[in-house]
């Protein structure tokens, strides 16, 4: 019968290689991610591991792969990067009179 460290071994492994793929630019498939939930889900029902101790080992593996939290992360994905000092004057006047000058 495995135990709680093969479990969290096997979960470090699923987590290292998702985090991994993602990094090197592949999202990786719902299927791999809902396998993964279900199976963290399962150690916590199993009472292999808890909630809280899944999402720092979670949290961790992203630190140790991509550099930084999974928060960090995600507010750099979710805030666009607009580039500042753009100078929008020559769309004030109209199209068609654009081509002219």
């Amino acid at each position: 019968m495995k135990n709680k460290e093969d479990y969290l071994h096997e979960v470090e492994n699923r987590l290292v290689r998702m985090f991994r793929a993602s990094r090197d630019g592949h999202k990786a498939a719902p299927e791999e991610r809902h396998r993964l939930e279900g199976f963290m889900q399962a150690g916590v029902f199993l009472r292999l591991a808890t909630s809280d101790e899944l999402k720092s080992l979670m949290n961790q593996i992203h630190v140790d792969v991509l550099g930084k939290t999974i928060q960090e992360r995600q507010s750099e994905q979710s805030t666009p990067q607009v580039p500042k000092n753009i100078d929008y004057s020559k769309y004030e006047q109209p199209t068609y009179e654009r081509g002219q000058n």
